[in-house]
């Protein structure tokens, strides 16, 4: 099995998610350090940043660009004037215009160049690039030096005219071909950056088609398209690496074995440095990736023995609850019944008193005073049962009272329940605010950390807390007003400056979470 990738045009160094912690300077006990210096994104060098040549004045940069600009004018100027005699001469004589047509056949074609030319700029400075233009103007100019070398007949029979012809709309397009390159380099556009280079087609066609085909199906930049697939592509080399060594029975880590590593990863445009740290960094991804898969099996459980805690405590609470209803319903249940029995057996014993009395005068008088007393026993029967009755209807009023009573605590239970789920999910989102805020000043104090420690700039500092406003606010538009007072300075032109910047170091890899920060690595390796 091999792995197979072309390198990109411009070779960026291996990622180092954080080469302040745990970097070892040697990739092994005999071999000199690794050098994973990343480009800067842009191509522009960071502002304050020491470079190994020296800067070059402003006032000679004036002055070449003062001379540049009046050479094009006039270069432009006299292209344009014998273009328009050779196509107004081509455009009667060759492809049958009138004479009156023939001149704006030759300003049509020679503004289609212009007006294609300076749209692709207007494009790029509004970070709109679209490639099709320049390949109209190219193709325009073609047509124009065809159109300038018929004018004097075939152009294989005059090829010295042709040649002459066709120069000046040529160096024309050079020129502007130039200018763009320096408009696209000092404000840092990403025109250059985010397309495919053409030459990629011609050298590799297959290999640049299947990246235009991710790039568009995605919505990736060329840059992060061939950073992913380079890193996709090492990543491949590597455990072909490591399954070579154990079919040739070599130590990894050994002389043997790493004098195989940069001549492997050759065909990614990894230098010796880097494909003999690669063992390093390789392990340190993955004491990273494990370290992050232990967190997550922690923090799983964590949550988990949290939710079957709460569910027991719940169901305690539950049983508490009905245990205690249970108890009062019993208790009411035994009052009111007592009460209804001693109600029914004393007016039972009244009446048996009462009749008792009623039969013994019966037999003392006479038989009117018998049946007087047996009115009155029929009357206190009817009394008792009246009481009976009233009793029964004391107990139905009492039970029904009870399971109201019953109901309106079964209520406020719940109300009390309800609350406590309530300071419950209060509680979680204070503890989750609380671990974000921490979260968020670990991140700051890393990113801190490593400016310390690259000795950055007043103003690179100032350009990380806009990124970093910027990464925090997501979707949310953050108005220049906020980032000016973020930094402490007053001008809103100077936070959009720094607005420009942040964003350019995002796009960089900038990323705070992870403690990574491409100019900060650099100067800390340097």
């Amino acid at each position: 099995m091999t792995t197979t990738i072309e390198p990109p045009a411009t070779v960026p160094a291996p990622y180092e998610p954080d080469p302040a912690r745990g970097f070892r300077k040697d990739a092994s006990g005999t071999r000199p350090p690794a050098s994973a210096t990343p480009p800067d994104a842009s191509g522009t060098p960071a502002e304050d940043e020491p470079t190994g040549t020296p800067e070059v004045s402003r006032k000679v940069k004036v002055a070449l660009g003062i001379a540049a600009v009046v050479g094009g004018c006039v270069m432009g100027a006299i292209g344009f004037y014998l273009s328009f005699g050779n196509l107004s001469k081509a455009g009667h004589t060759v492809f049958g215009f009138s004479e009156d047509d023939a001149p704006y056949f030759a300003i049509g074609v020679d503004v289609a160049i212009v007006t294609c030319l300076l749209l692709d700029l207007f494009m790029a400075t509004i970070r709109t690039s679209w490639p099709l233009l320049r390949f109209l103007a190219h193709l325009m100019t073609v047509a124009s030096v065809y159109f300038n070398a018929a004018a004097f007949g075939a152009i294989q029979d005059h090829p010295d005219k042709a040649l002459s012809h066709g120069l000046m709309p040529v160096l024309f397009v050079i020129g502007v071909e130039a200018g763009r390159r320096i408009l696209v380099h000092q404000a840092a556009l990403p025109a250059d950056h985010d397309t495919i280079p053409g030459h990629r087609w011609l050298l590799a066609v297959r290999p640049t088609w299947r990246i235009f085909k991710q790039m568009k199906l995605w919505n990736e930049g060329y840059s992060e398209a061939m950073g992913r697939l380079r890193e996709r592509a090492i990543f491949d080399a590597w455990n072909e690496y490591k399954a070579d060594l154990a079919k040739a029975g070599l130590e990894e880590g050994s002389e043997a074995a790493l004098a195989r590593l940069p001549k492997k990863l050759e065909p990614f445009g990894l230098t010796v440095d880097e494909a003999l740290a690669l063992p390093d960094r390789m392990a340190r991804e993955e004491l990273r990736r494990q370290q992050e898969a232990d967190k997550r099996a922690r923090d799983l459980e964590l949550e988990r023995e949290r939710a079957e805690h709460q569910a027991e405590k719940e169901r305690l609470a539950h049983r508490k609850e009905m245990a205690s209803l249970t108890a009062d319903l019993s208790a009411t249940e035994g009052v009111a019944g007592a009460q209804a029995r001693g109600a029914v057996a004393e007016a039972e014993a009244k009446a048996d008193a009462q009749a008792r009395a009623a039969s013994a005068l019966s037999d003392a008088v006479e038989s009117e005073e018998a049946a007087e007393a047996n009115r009155r026993a029929a009357e206190a029967k009817a009394k008792a049962a009246e009481a009976e009755a009233r009793a029964a209807e004391a107990k139905a009023e009492k039970m029904t009272a009870l399971a109201k009573t019953e109901t309106e605590k079964a209520k406020a239970l719940e109300a009390v329940h309800r609350a406590a789920e309530a300071e419950a999910g209060v509680a979680e989102a204070k503890k989750r605010a609380a671990e974000a805020r921490d979260a968020a000043a670990q991140i700051l104090r890393r990113a801190v950390e490593a400016e310390d420690a690259a000795g950055m700039s007043q103003r690179q500092r100032r350009v990380r807390i806009v990124a970093r406003l910027l990464l925090a606010a997501g979707d949310r538009e953050v108005t220049n007003e906020e980032l000016a007072t973020a930094i402490g300075v007053k001008s809103e032109g100077t936070a959009s400056e720094h607005r420009k910047d942040a964003l350019a170091l995002i796009q960089a890899g900038y990323d705070p979470a992870r403690g990574f920060d491409p100019e900060a690595a650099s100067l800390t390796q340097e």
